[in-house]
């Protein structure tokens, strides 16, 4: 059964914490899907441009090593290095994005519907609401008029059927009221597993991308590295070779 508190002044509303609590539930939620959608657009591009600038990189390297002072094991470092990024950006990099637009950035569509749907039901409620109240406001004046002039209520003309309606009003508001409030909890249910799935889409593709390069940096750390000591070795000879 409903529970209405009225305030009983001119033109009186209905007040409903418990419907103030969950409008503000609602809203919580609406900026938060919001600011998730956000968030994951800025992650694939951000991710993108840390892949573009790995290209610069790749070509920096690629200018550094064009000399002939500079030993082929190096050479063939930078080459590798070339070839880990042109994998990086033409395979690891288009998944990734797939993924994000095909599993994580949706993982709240469901909740994002059910969001819709109670937004629907929040306005009919209120639409009824106000209907409500504008009729009981009606009849509560005229028995008050009819009552300060100490008249029978029952001569009015109009009085039954005003009641009618406001009773009808009542029960259709009280019914809109429930129905709105079922569906929120719901759709607070549905809140939890959202975020648990979104949460497991987005690590999931994050970290499958970051294993892929890292695969790859790890494979170019250990070259590069063998190159180093080669480097380093040949020009500690040089340096203890005696000149003739």
């Amino acid at each position: 059964m409903l529970k209405i508190k009225t305030v009983l002044k001119l033109g009186p509303k209905t007040k409903d914490e418990e419907y103030d609590r969950r409008k503000n539930e609602m809203k919580t939620l609406g900026s938060a899907m919001r600011a998730y959608k956000s968030a994951m657009e800025r992650a694939k591009s951000s991710m993108k441009r840390v892949v573009e600038t790995w290209a610069d990189v790749r070509k920096a390297f690629d200018a550094l090593s064009d000399d002939v002072n500079v030993p082929d094991s190096t050479r063939d470092c930078t080459l590798a290095l070339t070839a880990s990024m042109d994998r990086i950006e033409g395979s690891l990099l288009p998944e990734y994005m797939t993924v994000m637009d095909s599993n994580v950035i949706p993982a709240t569509s469901e909740l994002s519907s059910l969001y819709d749907e109670c937004g629907k039901l929040e306005n009919s409620r209120n639409k009824l609401m106000h209907e409500y109240d504008v009729y009981r406001n009606e009849v509560a004046k005229k028995e008050s008029e009819y009552q300060r002039k100490s008249k029978d209520i029952s001569t009015s003309k109009s009085y039954g059927s005003e009641v009618a309606k406001r009773d009808r009003l009542e029960a259709d508001f009280g019914e809109a009221d429930q129905k709105f409030k079922d569906t929120h909890a719901h759709l607070m249910q549905n809140r939890a597993i959202a975020c648990s799935a979104a949460l497991y889409a987005f690590v999931d593709c994050s970290a499958t991308f970051m294993e892929g390069v890292a695969s790859e940096f790890t494979a170019l750390k250990g070259s590069s590295q063998q190159a180093l000591q080669a480097v380093r070795y040949g020009a500690q000879m040089e340096y203890n070779t005696p000149n003739d």
